[in-house]
């Protein structure tokens, strides 16, 4: 995990001043985190794959593209900056929809303490076009909306994505059936407000 100084929060929100990002994993203490969802034309969700060497959540399924925010740093202006650092997308901050601030609350392996600006970007971009971050990025996938709803409040078991994966020899196209264990352990609430909203912004288009 790449230790960087960042802005610690209270409870609700109000800024108390700095610390590591290592200080605030160890201590609890509360930070912002920019977290944005990707969907494609045809109403499918990319899924990062998370590196197989990262710290935490390695070979994971995660959120289209997140990280922390920096010292003093607008979210918008950190969101922009992940997106580019870990997809290669070039976006101005008109692009991101907002759709709510979660509070992220987990215990172990780490304790987090997040604030979580959620957005949602509709792109016309396809996943085999993107530039991918070394080290953090291993792969990224596209699943229907529905399918991800389906999953996450129970009507279903398993799913199958598809999309590019990082091999010694470059990226290869895969396709592979998973289940719920197959993604960063954020909690099922968490998944269910995220596809709920995007599907309501869905059928609202």
């Amino acid at each position: 995990m790449t230790d960087e100084m960042i802005d610690i929060y209270d409870s609700e929100m109000n800024l108390l001043g700095v610390a590591m990002k290592s200080q605030a994993h160890k201590e609890g203490l509360w930070h912002k985190a920019f977290h944005c969802w990707i969907i494609s034309e045809d109403g499918n969700i990319w899924l990062q794959l998370r590196g197989k060497d990262k710290q935490l959540y390695p070979d994971l399924l995660d959120i289209s593209c997140a990280g922390h925010i920096q010292v003093g740093e607008a979210v918008k202006t950190g969101g922009l900056r992940e997106l580019e650092e870990e997809l290669g997308l070039h976006l101005k901050e008109n692009d991101l929809i907002k759709m709510f601030t979660h509070k992220l609350v987990i215990d172990k392996p780490i304790i987090n303490r997040e604030f979580c600006p959620t957005y949602l970007y509709k792109t016309q971009t396809k996943i085999y076009d993107l530039k991918l971050q070394e080290d953090e990025v291993d792969g990224i996938y596209e699943v229907d909306i529905q399918d991800l709803i389906d999953l996450f409040f129970d009507d279903i078991e398993k799913i199958t994505i598809k999309g590019i994966k990082r091999t010694k020899d470059g990226y290869k196209k895969e396709e592979k059936e998973i289940d719920k264990n197959a993604f960063c352990p954020y909690g099922d609430k968490y998944y269910q407000k995220v596809f709920a909203t995007i599907q309501r912004f869905i059928d609202n288009q």
